[in-house]
């Protein structure tokens, strides 16, 4: 059902942002009787991110509890994120949300929604091995997906008594006075609309389709949106016309599915997530990866083992980055698959690949070449001179050295990835930019997620949540798989918590 309008011009809470965060925060605070308006930009929740995302971290859960996984505690978890996100992450933080987890994972069992584990999705004899890993451990696949999961959450947030209305673009928020906040919004493309409240909290997803944003905060590096164009920073620029502030983490969730190019002017993935070329899928093979120059500038063995958390972040300091292979490597990935090419190595990642076979490559080759992002040549001169990658013939001959070593003396890449570039058939090359699903930071907070001011003061009534706590996370995604959902998720349990508090403290009703 559609609903454009509000039903009343007041509430307790307003909620921008239907996502993980603000679906969760608004059904919360729904069932502790307090009025709750939830305004979502898209036509439908299915236009949200949280629909099409596979799943969620999560820790000490009822459903981890139930099938024997004990290695996602709150306090293994809590070592590994604040390891990692050591700049500007707030340590106090990311223990409340972790307190939160298993609430959070329980609110979405109440809306619907069903759960497996990593181990139960792949098809290995050992399985079992991954439920006592930190990494997959803690990931809980959703089984409803898209529209399916979508109807659930409306479904779910209309009978607790969220007045959800779609298709509302929250513009500016302006705080009246101590307990007064004011929404401004533009409901069904022009029905100007004002919305008093108590409270307010903001997540809207980021702003990974915000272009000058992407621009500002990445230093003009050429990237390419995977996620919900609607991210367009709109809570974090309302936050701050109040007077909060950004924290000094901005990151991004990389691609972990394949590379990306923005020439391919087309979603780069089909319904099934599948590529929609498979000559996009080299990026996370572990060859041979080289700048505009034409010379190696990282490890690719990174791209091949948690290319998730690290698959776009060395790009985007060189703007695009190119793979290169001889045509014998590119026809033995197209025919056995990388894996089996490699020689079925201790490579975790390649052993259960999204598309273990890229057996549409060939045929899908001259749309990449006429794109622009593709090329083929019978010598490496000729590469060059058609990539325009002017010190590619002397990378060459440096990494074909190290492969006849078995030692990668530049950068310490594994092995088992030191494929030669071999002479004979010709050669290939790609040109990959950063794909990204979301970006991750935004505004600071505190620990009940309170936006704070320049002076570290907490704004009354104005909370972040969702991938805008610019608190909760760092510049790299974390390692381990939708820790970002997950903290969303469990920021949403937290906020209403936090939200009613103030309220019945502060607010005569």
């Amino acid at each position: 059902m559609k609903h454009n309008s509000i039903r009343e011009n007041k509430a307790d809470i307003v909620v921008i942002g239907s996502g993980a965060a603000g679906a969760v925060a608004a059904y919360k605070l729904a069932k502790k009787g307090l009025s709750v308006i939830l305004l979502e930009k898209g036509k439908s929740l299915n236009d949200s991110d949280f629909s099409k995302i596979s799943g969620f971290m999560g820790c000490e859960t009822a459903f981890q509890k139930k099938r024997g996984i004990t290695v996602a505690s709150k306090e293994n978890l809590y070592n590994r994120l604040t390891s990692l996100g050591m700049s500007g992450v707030n340590h106090k933080l990311i223990r409340t949300l972790l307190e939160y987890s298993a609430e959070a994972a329980d609110i979405l069992q109440e809306m619907g929604m069903h759960f497996i584990c990593f181990a139960d999705s792949i098809e290995m004899e050992d399985r079992e091995k991954y439920l006592d890993r930190i990494d997959w451990g803690p990931v809980h696949i959703i089984d409803e997906w898209g529209s399916e999961r979508a109807e659930l959450v409306e479904k779910a947030l209309r009978k607790v008594g969220v007045d959800l209305v779609l298709d509302c673009e929250a513009k500016k928020i302006i705080q009246e006075g101590g307990d007064k906040y004011s929404v401004y919004a533009i409901c069904g493309g022009n029905a100007d609309c004002k919305i008093e409240a108590s409270a307010v909290f903001l997540a809207t997803g980021g702003f990974g389709g915000n272009k000058e944003m992407m621009h500002k905060f990445f230093n003009g590096a050429p990237v390419d949106n995977l996620g919900s164009a609607a991210n367009t920073g709109d809570g974090i620029k309302m936050a701050m016309e109040v007077g909060a502030v950004m924290n000094n983490n901005v990151g991004l969730c990389c691609c972990e599915l394949s590379g990306s190019n923005p020439k391919l002017k087309k979603y780069p993935f089909d319904e099934d997530y599948r590529p929609v070329n498979d000559n996009l899928s080299f990026a996370l093979y572990g060859g041979l990866c080289v700048d505009s120059e034409g010379e190696r500038f990282m490890n690719e063995g990174l791209l091949a083992d948690i290319p998730l958390s690290t698959s776009g972040i060395p790009a985007l300091s060189v703007g695009k980055m190119y793979t290169i292979m001889d045509a014998d490597y590119y026809e033995k990935c197209c025919e056995e698959g990388v894996y089996k090419c490699l020689g079925e190595p201790d490579w975790d990642f390649g052993s259960h690949l999204f598309i273990p076979v890229v057996d549409r490559a060939k045929e899908q080759f001259a749309e990449a070449e006429q794109q622009g992002w593709g090329f083929r040549a019978e010598t490496i001169r000729e590469l060059s001179e058609k990539t325009g990658l002017n010190n590619l013939q002397k990378t060459i001959s440096k990494y074909n050295d190290y492969c006849e070593k078995g030692k990668d003396e530049e950068f310490g890449k594994a092995s088992h990835f030191l494929t030669p570039i071999a002479e004979g058939k010709g050669y290939y090359a790609f040109e990959y930019t950063c794909g990204y699903w979301c970006t991750i930071g935004g505004i600071k907070t505190d620990a009940q997620l309170r936006a704070l001011d320049a002076n570290d003061k907490p704004i009354g009534g104005l909370y972040i949540g969702g991938t805008e706590m610019g608190s909760a996370f760092g510049t790299t995604y974390y390692d381990i798989p939708a820790n970002g959902s997950g903290l969303s998720i469990a920021s949403g349990a937290l906020a209403a918590d936090k939200i009613s508090e103030y309220i019945n403290a502060n607010v005569i009703r």
